[in-house]
């Protein structure tokens, strides 16, 4: 069994998806074909090394007719870059014609792999006509058409829009999630100083870490499932914000189901899998982008999580605190990275494969554009991220209903801070979850910003965060040479099976 080789792949992530075909030279033209642009369908398996297509009208490539023309080829390259494929025309084009096609591709930012305009170009010829024959002027240019964002097809309201962008928002999170998850990796001195500033993770001296020794016992998955459904209330207070009722299904095989296909590629729901992409000197990195997209980590890891958060028998032996403890370091890791774009400078569009740095707070990282689903300071400016925390929010009740099935009235409803929450006691460890200083800070003095204390200022949750990633910094003479990746990739790993 041969499969495809990581260039092999990374050719194929390449070529998948739809192109625009624009037919050049004074003989161009296919037979039985319109003039003007056309489509053109690429698909690539996972691991395959074969592909395949179909060219025809746009408007007859989404519809149940057949195409005219099918493409046939393998990735085995004579020449790097350059491929070989044949233009078979099908039962619908009553020709019959058929063309070999030598093609050349081309990438803007082919460095970063799938990240930028790609083009194809290639001469046509048909293989009826005889070689001693001058060679026809019949040539193609395809242009690939962008991965269109879900903020492009399914845009946020500009009332809400504006208050996730704010520097404010946006800190906020990057500083709740940063505190929790580097708490017991600090040393005294640094945890002193985020006491001081009203950032420790939870009441003083019984902080709850989210990635410590205790982090399954010490109630810090109640705080992860208590912030983001105060995040879903808030978010939902301003405009409705539908949860994911299943995990959206990998693209379909084009030979399968051509018109799914097309769908999956026009991304109008804004759920489909945005492209993989390739980061610079970190080839494990990149292939664990490649491997967190992939339809087997969907049928292995996705769908086996899908099927034990709302299993009953097993939601009832977890505490709370236990459940979300699971969820946050698995799961929900795991979903903003598989669901996640190349990061992108917000200044020039530029690939930025290993992201902003987790302090650079320069002005062009707070544009809506910036809404990366890696890196907590832009993942809640994407609208996928309320829809994949919604499908989190929706097992909690979930997580109820199964108590109340095995363990009737040992949970007991209670509003906490407006919240629709639950009381503590056998299964549930935590009465106050932790919510930033608005529920555990200290501090009464007014902020720079009217209604806010001085704990939710900019400046000072600019001042924790640097703090915080000061552990960081310890060699900062090389630090610039070495890339550290987006905030949601640096705690996963991908363990392949043995074969």
């Amino acid at each position: 069994m041969e499969l495809a080789d990581t260039p092999v792949r990374q050719l194929g992530d390449t070529l998948r998806g739809i192109w625009r075909w624009t037919p050049q030279g004074r003989e161009a033209g296919l037979a039985g074909m319109p003039s003007g642009e056309l489509e053109l369908f690429l698909d690539v398996a996972s691991s395959g090394r074969g592909l395949r297509g179909y060219l025809d009208t746009s408007e007859r490539l989404r519809s149940t007719l057949e195409p005219r023309y099918r493409v046939v080829a393998d990735l085995l390259l004579d020449r790097p870059g350059t491929l070989r494929w044949r233009l078979l025309a099908t039962d619908a084009n009553p020709l019959g014609a058929r063309y070999e096609c030598q093609v050349v591709l081309d990438e803007v930012w082919g460095a970063y792999g799938n990240a930028g305009p790609a083009t194809l170009s290639g001469h046509v010829a048909a293989l009826e006509r005889p070689l001693a024959l001058p060679v026809q002027d019949n040539r193609f240019l395809a242009l690939k058409r962008t991965f269109p964002e879900a903020r492009e097809r399914t845009p946020l309201s500009a009332p809400l829009l504006a208050k996730l962008i704010a520097p404010e928002h946006r800190l906020f999170h990057q500083l709740w999630h940063a505190s929790r998850d580097k708490w017991h990796k600090l040393d005294d001195e640094k945890r002193g100083a985020l006491r001081g500033l009203g950032w420790q993770p939870g009441p003083r001296a019984r902080e709850r870490d989210a990635r410590g020794r205790h982090k399954d016992r010490n109630g810090s998955g109640e705080d992860f499932l208590f912030m983001h459904r105060h995040m879903l209330g808030n978010a939902r207070a301003i405009e409705p914000l539908p949860s994911w009722p299943r995990f959206p299904l990998p693209q379909p095989a084009l030979e399968r189901d051509r018109v799914g296909f097309a769908a999956y590629f026009d991304n109008h729901d804004g759920n489909a899998l945005p492209p993989t992409w390739l980061a610079d000197d970190d080839e494990e990195y990149t292939q664990w982008v490649r491997d967190i997209k992939s339809p087997d980590t969907f049928y292995g890891n996705f769908q086996v999580w899908e099927s034990r958060y709302s299993d009953p028998h097993y939601l009832s032996t977890l505490t709370l605190g236990q459940f979300g403890s699971e969820l946050e370091l698995g799961l929900h890791d795991w979903l903003h990275m598989r669901w996640a774009s190349v990061p992108r400078d917000p200044a020039n569009g530029m690939p930025v494969p290993m992201a902003r740095t987790p302090d650079d707070y320069a002005q062009r990282w707070y544009g809506a554009e910036n809404d990366f689903l890696g890196d907590p300071f832009s993942s809640h400016v994407n609208p996928v991220f309320w829809r994949f925390h919604g499908w989190i929010d929706d097992r909690i009740e979930d997580w109820f209903q199964a108590h109340e099935r095995l363990h009737p009235g040992e949970v007991r409803r209670l509003d906490v801070n407006g919240v629709p929450w639950f009381a503590p006691g056998r299964w549930v460890e935590v009465a106050d979850p932790w919510l930033g200083p608005d529920t555990h800070g200290c501090s009464t003095v007014p902020g720079l910003r009217p209604g806010r204390s001085v704990e939710m200022d900019p400046e000072t949750m600019k001042l924790a965060l640097r703090i915080i990633y000061a552990e960081d910094d310890r060699f900062a003479a090389l630090r610039p040479k070495v890339p550290q990746r987006p905030w949601y990739a640096r705690h996963l790993k991908v363990t392949r099976p043995l074969r």
